[in-house]
């Protein structure tokens, strides 16, 4: 398989749809899956740094920051796609 930038980009980009689809259904059907997005809270919270704010990053605390940062955007994608959803099924439904 390749791996030019081009290409892992375009597989990072398809793992995280995939991602975002998954969290936005745990997150339309909470009984179905509460501990996902909370144990995904807590690695962002617990890879910010913020446990030891005077800690100078390293370059694997910055890896760490930039996994944290890619984590979050994906709850935050999730949670407005599980927003736009639920919209769209009570437009349905007021039908």
């Amino acid at each position: 398989m390749e791996s030019s930038a081009p290409t892992l980009e375009g597989r990072l980009n398809a793992q995280r749809e995939i991602l975002i689809a998954l969290v936005a259904q745990v997150l339309l059907h909470p009984d179905a899956g509460p501990g996902l997005i909370r144990s995904l809270e807590e690695e962002v919270l617990a890879q910010d740094g913020s446990e030891d704010p005077g800690a100078t990053p390293s370059a694997g605390l910055a890896r760490t920051g930039e996994k944290s940062a890619e984590i979050r955007e994906i709850l935050e994608t999730a949670k407005a796609r599980a927003s736009a959803i639920r919209r769209t099924a009570d437009r349905i439904a007021d039908l």
